[in-house]
Parts: structure tokens; C-alpha cells; sequence
């Protein structure tokens, strides 16, 4: 008896010293993100939220709250003021063009690659290389291409063609951006929706197999329906690029001729922060934008819900 007791004594102490390690380890273990969150989303957050609704007085030397004028100004501008219209709708070409452009040319050749065929692991480097490059890099990469030194040009020589100005006019730069945003951005896709394929059940495509099911009917029929929360999630991703595309453009076009050719919602917040004065209006201007815009996100989200039921396998 007196040996059983002294176990138990010796045991509480050392579980005790368990659970404070523990919990030690978990709290440190959290701290940095839990610090990151709080810093980089709360604070960020909250404070544009506040200077949206202030005002800086030269005179006071700081911001002084003015209910909605920002607001207004921002609604009066979107409606009124013609530049501002053409850098919404051309923010807003991201959306088909990430969404129904580049997400089905990145299920398309994620099936290929699932379907294993010649040379898949030399074209999956291909296509995710660009998505582990610097954009800096890249951007420049994919300029010098099309431009006097690069290979495009000499080719559309020798073919007879008079190559155009790729980069520098209204009509097609643009569609340069477009292009090189599909092309960077298949990379990042496959790996997802391969990963998604890879998790199908094998004995679903050989059942295919015996059934005499084609390649058409399969991906449509079988493996978009049983990847469809992957795909439902790519595209909110691909419709929250009409608020987030900045660097493409910029980096592309330069900080001089982006804001003309390729303005977008983020660039333009971006180039027009040049003292704490324009603060309270830029960030009501992103706030608006969040605000009627993250509604239809979730509208298309819930829609598209709606279309598969998820399945466990």
C-alpha cells in the first residue's frame, strides 16, 4: 500500500509538469499568427474602416470624423467621371477571363495530366513553373518576349506580318494582360485540380473503362461533378481577382503607363496614395468596392452550391 501511494504522488506532479509544457508549447506555438492576424487583418481592417469616414485637417495636423462624405465622393465619381468607369469595367474583365477562360484551360489539361499521358511530368513542371518564379521576373520575361529583342517579332517577320505595338496601346494592351494573367495563372490551378483528380477513386475510371465511357463524357459526367467543391473554389478565387489584380499591370506596363492602359481597382489605390491626405478617401473607395462586390461573390458561390452535392470518398 504504501508503494501504490507513493506512485500516485509522484505521477500527479509529473502529469501536472505535462500539462503546463503543453500548454506552453500550444501558446507559443499560436502566438505568431494569432500577433500576424491581429496586426495585419484587425488593425489593418480597422483602421481603414475608421478613415474611411474622416477627413484630414491641415490645420489640426490629423483626421476628423465626416460621417459618409467619402462615400459620397466615391459614388459621385463612379458615376459621373468617365475614367473611373473604364477602370471598373476593365477590373471587371478579370472575372470571365479568370473564370471562364483560364479555370477551364486548367481542368482541361489537369484531366490530360490525370489521364497520364506521355511526357505529363515534364508538362506539369511546364505549366507550374511560371507559378513559382517572382512576378517581377516573370513580367519581365513575357515583355522582353514581345518586344523589339525578343523571338515573337522575328517570327511574324519572316511570315510577312508587321508585328504591332504589344505593349502601349488602348486596344491591345489589355489583351496582353489578359493573355499573360491565363498563361501565369494555369500553373497555380493544375496543381489544385490535380491534386482534386488524384484523390478519385481508380476503380471509378476503370469502371469507366468497361462501361466504354469516352474522355468527353467522363470529365464532364463523372470527374467535374466529384471535383466540383475544388472548381466552386477556384472560381470565388478567380472572381475576387477584380479586386485584387494590381501587380500584373503594373509590373507589365510600368507605374506610368499602367494607370492608362491597364488601370484596375487595386492599381488605382495603389498609385493614388501619395501622403496621409488621400488615405480616407482611398480607403472608402476600397470599401465600396468590397462592399457591393463581396455579395455577388457570395451569390455566385451559394448558386453554384446548388449544382453538386459534395461526396465523401
Amino acid at each position: 500500500m504504501i508503494k501504490k501511494y507513493s506512485n500516485a504522488a509522484t505521477a500527479t506532479p509529473c502529469r501536472k509538469k505535462y500539462k503546463i509544457a503543453y500548454y506552453v508549447f500550444v501558446a507559443i506555438a499560436l502566438a505568431y499568427p494569432l500577433i500576424r492576424f491581429l496586426i495585419v487583418w484587425g488593425y489593418v481592417n480597422i483602421s481603414a474602416i475608421w478613415s474611411s469616414f474622416t477627413r484630414y485637417d491641415i490645420l489640426r495636423d490629423k483626421n476628423i470624423f465626416v460621417g459618409f462624405l467619402q462615400y459620397r465622393l466615391v459614388l459621385n465619381k463612379f458615376i459621373n467621371d468617365e475614367g473611373t468607369q473604364k477602370m471598373l469595367l476593365n477590373s471587371f474583365m478579370y472575372f470571365p477571363v479568370t473564370c471562364f477562360i483560364s479555370l477551364p484551360l486548367s481542368i482541361l489539361f489537369s484531366y490530360f495530366l490525370y489521364k497520364k499521358v506521355p511526357g505529363g511530368g515534364i508538362f506539369r513542371v511546364i505549366f507550374y513553373l511560371p507559378s513559382i518564379l517572382p512576378i517581377a521576373v516573370l513580367t519581365m520575361a513575357f515583355r522582353f518576349a514581345f518586344g523589339p529583342d525578343g523571338f515573337i517579332d522575328p517570327i511574324l517577320i519572316r511570315l510577312g506580318i508587321t508585328p504591332p505595338l504589344w505593349f502601349g496601346s488602348s486596344t491591345l494592351t489589355p489583351i496582353m494582360i489578359f493573355f499573360y494573367c491565363v498563361w501565369a495563372g494555369l500553373g497555380f490551378n493544375i496543381v489544385l485540380f490535380s491534386g482534386a483528380m488524384s484523390r478519385v477513386p481508380i476503380e471509378i475510371s476503370e469502371y469507366s473503362k468497361l462501361e466504354g465511357v469516352g474522355y468527353t463524357r467522363e470529365l464532364l459526367q463523372i470527374m467535374i461533378p466529384l471535383i466540383w467543391p475544388t472548381i466552386v473554389t477556384t472560381f470565388v478565387l478567380g472572381m475576387s481577382s477584380v479586386l485584387t489584380v494590381y501587380l500584373q499591370p503594373y509590373f507589365l506596363m510600368g507605374s506610368n503607363s499602367a494607370p492608362t492602359y491597364g488601370r484596375t481597382i487595386s492599381l488605382d489605390i495603389f498609385n493614388s496614395y501619395s501622403s496621409e491626405m488621400q488615405a480616407p478617401y482611398l480607403a472608402a473607395f476600397g470599401l465600396f468596392c468590397t462592399i457591393c462586390y463581396v455579395p455577388v461573390i457570395l451569390l455566385v458561390r451559394g448558386f453554384m452550391t446548388r449544382f453538386f452535392k459534395d461526396v465523401a470518398y
